[in-house]
């Protein structure tokens, strides 16, 4: 007799765009549309991230287009396209 093969169903669900989004704004400390190095890094550790810092300087890396330092409004799109190939899920 052959073993039966179980599939399993991914009990997580990742996070949206629309979420991801408002994570950000949300983590926009001082309300100035622009996140900070710090803001990102809080962000990410809010979405789990185990390497905060590393992940920070890797979202900037790849959305920061006029490598200001920060992620502006224009950006920020950038920055969600980014985390959501990361698929970082709701707990």
């Amino acid at each position: 007799m052959g073993r039966k093969v179980t599939m399993y169903k991914p009990t997580s669900v990742l996070y949206t765009k629309d979420q991801l989004m408002n994570v950000f704004k949300s983590h926009d400390a001082d309300g100035d549309g622009k996140l900070l190095r710090e803001e990102l890094k809080k962000a990410f550790k809010y979405l789990g991230s185990r390497w905060g810092s590393y992940r920070t300087e890797q979202a900037l890396r790849f959305t920061d287009a006029n490598d200001d330092g920060y992620i502006d409004e224009k950006e920020l799109e950038k920055l969600v396209d980014y985390t959501l190939k990361r698929r970082y899920t709701v707990v």
